[in-house]
């Protein structure tokens, strides 16, 4: 789904389910390209800069840990244990 409306996202599972499947649908971009593809020059949707695409998907990547460190934050304020964010095995 495309539309990042929150209309759409009314529930816990309907989030979790958009977050799956947009880190499922960057790393099939990133396959996709290769690492050839991945030094194809692109412009930042913010900033405008012409940087490696290689760089922007780590950035990118980068961001959603800052973010998780965020919410550990949150649970640990909440007297919660963060989940972990590896997968379980």
């Amino acid at each position: 789904m495309d539309d990042e409306s929150r209309e759409h996202y009314k529930t816990k599972a309907a989030v979790v389910a958009y977050v799956k499947k947009s880190f499922a649908d960057g790393a099939a971009a990133i396959k996709e390209k290769g690492d050839k593809g991945m030094l194809e020059m692109v412009v930042e949707p913010e900033g405008g800069r012409t940087v490696p695409l290689q760089d922007l998907a780590y950035g990118l990547i980068e961001h959603s840990g800052a973010h998780y460190g965020q919410l550990v934050v949150y649970y640990r304020v909440a007297g919660l244990v963060p989940p972990d964010p590896r997968p379980h095995k």
